[in-house]
């Protein structure tokens, strides 16, 4: 099953605000996450994220970029809520 990605408003200003180069590649990425957005590839870590959230969201890690997004399995469509540049270099401390 292929998912349709609806990007919210905030998610598309932020992906306007990237350079060309990380704009294309987060594109690129969401067309692959259309065919299995639960299963991480080469290149392409996703996460579960922490939380009571239903249904429950996703991260995507794409080098210091991350997209959030939200898989709808009744509408069978991917809803990416956020996207956001990674600030610190290490998450330890």
């Amino acid at each position: 099953m292929i998912f349709p990605i609806d990007l919210l408003r905030a998610a598309r200003k932020e992906l306007n605000k990237l350079d060309r180069k990380n704009a294309e590649n987060i594109l690129n990425h969401l067309a692959e996450i259309k065919l299995d957005p639960f299963r991480p590839r080469p290149g392409m870590n996703i996460d579960k994220v922490e939380g009571n959230r239903k249904p429950p969201a996703y991260r995507l890690r794409i080098g210091r970029l991350r997209i959030e997004y939200l898989v709808i399995e009744d509408e069978g469509k991917i809803v990416v809520f956020r996207i956001f540049m990674k600030k610190r270099s290490s998450d330890c401390r």
